[in-house]
């Protein structure tokens, strides 16, 4: 892993039409040597504060860190893991509820929840049950929201799907990595670390573009519109840089977790692949700006624009929804 000044951070969970995706499974390996300390407790037991004090003293070590931060609550964080020496800890309640696989030898429970003035909450129980409710419903509206502009995404993709000159696809990703993935550096398959850089949250798309910027010095940002063509690139050079001996971090999008790649970063090469759109801006200099659109065959994709435009416009829409719905979550939130 590279050390850096710059922080690191990503999404560990991420809302969509299934409700909460968590990516807390692929945080580590537990039946091999390392500490991770999963935190029990509820909102307000301090949490996020220790994770980031943990954080910060790692990182005063000299330690490579990772954060991960809540899609609900972006000020807060779900996640600190220190690959380097096989240490994390991490917000195991609910929605991202995680138990462990080895309890007592490579993973721990700290129950942060011994510290509670059980007497004063008894005494506000009607209120706290009330906004916790109310809380659910708000979270219950963001998933009907992003399920519809999950279906309309998938339209919009299976259209502009049918306008993609494939060949000229293939030649092109081919090409690209013959040049950016070097020879062989190990006999073992480099390691998957899912992530998500991006997330629907209640300040609106938050994306982690300090973390690009972190591990990477070159930046290949691919323009894609309507999500079609990034994926399958980026799939295809994740794959060939793993052959390769190289490890990769994958960034799903939040809306199709574990199905559609948006981003890949290969920190060993230092190298990226970003996709950019109405949801995530250019931070590069637009000197390896790839348009999504030269693959198009453009009497097909023309034929098909102002559906495409009408489709862009709702999908927004919903998405402004699902944001306006987790801030009110955020907002009425017992803490």
């Amino acid at each position: 892993m590279k050390k850096t000044v710059l922080p690191v951070s990503f999404f560990f969970g991420a809302n969509n039409k299934a409700g909460y995706c968590s990516l807390y499974s692929s945080l580590y390996d537990p039946y091999i040597e390392g500490k991770h300390f999963i935190l029990k407790g509820g909102p307000g037991t301090g949490k996020s504060t220790l994770m980031r004090r943990v954080a910060e003293k790692a990182e005063r070590k000299g330690y490579y860190v990772e954060r991960g931060y809540c899609s609900a609550d972006p000020n807060s964080l779900d996640v600190v893991l220190v690959p380097e020496i096989n240490f994390s800890i991490c917000d195991g309640t609910a929605p991202h509820t995680f138990d462990p696989k080895m309890p007592g030898v490579s993973e721990h429970i700290v129950d942060l929840g011994v510290a509670w003035d059980r007497k004063y909450l008894n005494s506000h129980i009607e209120e706290i049950g009330k906004l916790l409710k109310e809380n659910a419903l708000q979270h219950k509206k963001t998933v009907e929201f992003l399920r519809v502009a999950s279906a309309i995404e998938v339209e919009s993709t299976s259209i502009c799907a049918s306008s993609i000159d494939e060949e000229k696809l293939m030649r092109y990703v081919k090409r690209l990595a013959n040049r950016i993935i070097p020879e062989k550096i190990s006999d073992e398959r480099g390691k998957i670390h899912k992530r998500f850089l991006s997330a629907v949250s209640p300040d609106g798309i938050d994306v982690k573009y300090e973390t690009v910027v972190a591990l990477s010095e070159k930046i290949i940002t691919i323009e894609d519109e309507f999500s079609v063509v990034s994926p399958f690139i980026a799939e295809y050079i994740s794959n060939c840089a793993l052959e390769q001996g190289y490890d990769v971090y994958q960034c799903f999008c939040p809306l199709f977790p574990n199905m559609k790649i948006e981003h890949i970063i290969i920190p060993q090469l230092k190298t990226a692949l970003f996709t950019q759109n109405s949801y995530h801006y250019s931070i590069d200099d637009g000197e390896r700006l790839v348009h999504a659109t030269r693959f198009f065959d453009k009497e097909v994709f023309y034929a098909n624009k102002e559906k495409l435009a009408l489709q862009k416009r709702a999908k927004r829409e919903l998405i402004d929804e699902a944001v306006k719905k987790l801030s009110i979550a955020k907002d009425i939130r017992p803490t």
